[in-house]
């Protein structure tokens, strides 16, 4: 592909040079700068889909000799090769456009990160005196960053980067809310157990999908079975510190539904295979 740009930005300066354009009457006639232009040429980026007529007009070719970096050719065999290139100018120009997207998106999510811990300390200081909740607030947010940026910026290859960040970060963070929230002693401790049932559970729901990249339902199913021990753990742990029964009709409504949804998706993935 690197060498397919490199064939179209030697193309577009060889037609524009014979048209006696330079790169800034090119650039002006496409509403576009003359850097834009240069980075064309030079093989650095793509023109984009939308300006491939017009530039092709502007160069005196078809958009398919545009494309194909070359004149035409009637051979079917370099026919078929225009029409490849034409594909995978299609599917560059999307996922560049996809990517731009990410970054925006991330960039936005950070930035309104940034201003809730902003407007939150204005506030507290306002009205207290002092940073008291907004400290609560704030660390909210930080986590809320590490856990959501990467899978915001990189798609599914951010999700175990976010998982490593909660899982590097959540007990420290209770620990924070240990200091700030009045909670009789119980919010890190039982915190901390609930995060060593919670993230292990996590890691296991990624390791499955990742490994049953196919059988998507299938690894649902299997998620849905193990949060019955999962849940059990959870209660088990908390019947130390919050007097209470292992098992109540909640704990029993909420197994039979993972029973019942481990079932269906077995089903469909049976149906599909």
């Amino acid at each position: 592909m690197d060498d397919h740009k490199n064939n179209m930005g030697s193309f577009i300066s060889e037609m524009r040079k014979a048209r006696k354009m330079t790169q800034k009457e090119l650039a002006q006639a496409l509403d576009i700068t003359d850097k834009a232009v240069s980075k064309w040429e030079r093989g650095l980026s793509y023109p984009d889909i939308s300006l491939l007529s017009r530039l092709a007009d502007l160069l005196g070719v078809t958009v398919s000799e545009l494309l194909g970096g070359e004149k035409e050719d009637s051979e079917p065999a370099v026919q078929e090769e225009r029409v490849e290139h034409v594909l995978l100018y299609a599917d560059a120009t999307a996922e560049r456009k996809i990517r731009s997207l990410k970054v925006l998106f991330a960039e936005a999510f950070s930035l309104l990160l940034v201003l809730g811990i902003f407007v939150c300390g204005i506030c507290d200081l306002a009205v207290s005196g002092s940073f008291t909740w907004s400290l609560i607030s704030g660390s909210s947010i930080v986590l809320a960053w590490f856990a959501g940026y990467p899978v915001i910026r990189h798609g599914q290859k951010g999700i175990p980067f976010s998982l490593a960040a909660v899982s590097v970060l959540l007990i420290p963070f209770l620990y924070v809310l240990h200091l700030l929230i009045p909670s009789g002693g119980l919010l890190l401790p039982i915190g901390t157990w609930m995060s060593l049932i919670a993230v292990p559970y996590a890691w296991i729901i990624y390791g499955l999908f990742r490994l049953c990249s196919g059988r998507k339902y299938l690894a649902g199913a299997v998620t849905a079975v193990l949060y019955i021990p999962m849940q059990l753990l959870v209660n088990y742990c908390l019947s130390f510190y919050i007097p209470e029964p292992i098992i109540d009709e909640g704990d029993i409504i909420s197994m039979f539904a993972a029973v019942v949804t481990a079932v269906v998706l077995w089903r469909v993935d049976a149906g599909r295979r």
